[in-house]
């Protein structure tokens, strides 16, 4: 927490090649920096965003995504790590000692009611974490698809004001680097962040942690926010303190999962189904619309019966590939989100429909998962779809 203040105030960070969040949240100030330099935002308003930018993550809990929705089944839908980022800078004494007075306006350009263009490098459509993450995943994980050219993309960003209100806009001929950038974050989900061994792993990591919980290996009581001493418990619960209390209580099947994580012994596709072209249609609706975790659990225990095994060790997935930054401007407006904008030659701005061909209107690309231990892997190919057919329609 020390080091704030010195990265905040730094002239340039640049971030060494390495994927801990730590590092990301460099690479996302560093972005951020390069983003205010072509915008002109200096002074206060350049020192409030590095803050912003340099923690926008630190709500996220031990193992990031893996964790929140856990949390939320024991705090409600709202407790997220954006809400638990906000309460940190405000209440951590250590943050706020550093941030002084900044620290509301911080909070205010980390609030999602907000829009201004601080908010937007943030967090918007190109921001300074999708900026940072596609390339740093792409360059980790030995891909072509995150890549784009940053460069390009700094050099045509704009802001533009109009009835006293700030956007972040791209240049026309930016264009095509813009439908670049867009490709490569779809390409990422779709081949590497949506990959099934990437699935599993995140599926078997999250049952363990449900399993720790409900087991009480985990102390759920001390992750309820509404404690006073929540922060004090959430902060100390990092990744590894995490799995020495999962390993340190064997009896729990938690730990097997763990263990089976760290031998890579990951569960396989016992089913799979592409609900696009799923020919059942009440069954492509029940499963692509209604599917919640208590119809997961029904699929799973069913199956387990089946295969004659604990229910802990089959995981129900539902996989949905959203191909949000290709949304139409229509679209986006109305989940009261804000589209792409695009300053013509002419100076006029409009949404990126009008120079796009590659608007997109259709579903999300939805894969439905069973996965299972190897041995069991056959039966579930033989019986889970009549399984599954019976158990939610």
């Amino acid at each position: 927490m020390r080091r704030i203040k010195q990265l905040a105030n730094a002239h340039l960070v640049y971030p060494a090649a390495c994927h801990t969040r730590f590092e990301h949240s460099l690479g996302v100030l560093h972005c951020a920096t390069l983003m205010a330099r072509q915008l002109q935002i200096e002074g206060d308003d350049l020192t409030i965003l590095r803050y912003a930018a340099l923690l926008h993550d630190v709500g996220h809990g031990p193992f990031s995504h893996v964790f929140e929705a856990p949390l939320k089944e024991i705090n409600g839908k709202d407790a997220t790590h954006e809400a638990i980022t906000r309460r940190i800078i405000q209440e951590d004494e250590e943050v706020t000692s550093i941030l002084g007075e900044a620290a509301e306006d911080v909070v205010a350009v980390l609030s999602e009611d907000r829009n201004s263009i601080l908010h937007q490098i943030v967090s918007g459509n190109i921001d300074a974490d999708k900026l940072d993450y596609l390339r740093r995943d792409s360059y980790h994980t030995g891909v072509a698809y995150g890549n784009f050219d940053l460069e390009r993309v700094l050099y045509t960003l704009r802001k533009t004001v109009s009835r006293q209100r700030e956007d972040l806009t791209i240049h026309e001929k930016g264009i095509d680097v813009v439908e670049s950038f867009r490709l490569a974050r779809f390409l990422m989900y779709a081949q590497v962040y949506y990959h099934h061994t990437n699935v599993v792993a995140n599926g078997m990591l999250q049952r363990a942690i449900r399993v720790a919980i409900r087991d009480r290996v985990v102390d759920k009581e001390t992750i309820r926010i509404g404690r006073d001493d929540f922060l004090e418990h959430y902060l100390a619960l990092d990744d590894a303190r995490l799995l020495a209390q999962v390993l340190a209580r064997p009896e729990s099947t938690s730990a097997d999962l763990v263990g089976k994580l760290e031998r890579r012994d990951l569960f396989k596709r016992g089913y799979e189904s592409n609900i696009s072209q799923e020919g059942d249609p009440r069954l492509r609706y029940e499963l692509g619309t209604k599917f919640t975790p208590e119809r997961a659990r029904a699929i799973e225990e069913a199956i387990a019966e089946e295969c004659g095994c604990d229910p802990d060790y089959i995981i129900a997935d539902l996989v949905k590939n959203e191909n949000t930054l290709f949304k139409s401007a229509s679209i986006l407006l109305e989940e009261d989100k804000f589209p792409f904008l695009i300053e013509g030659r002419d100076g006029k701005v409009q949404e990126i429909d009008s120079f796009s061909t590659l608007t997109y209107t259709g579903r999300p690309r939805t894969v439905f998962y069973l996965f299972c231990p190897e041995e069991h892997r056959q039966t579930v190919q033989e019986r889970a779809g009549e399984i599954v057919a019976g158990t939610i329609l």
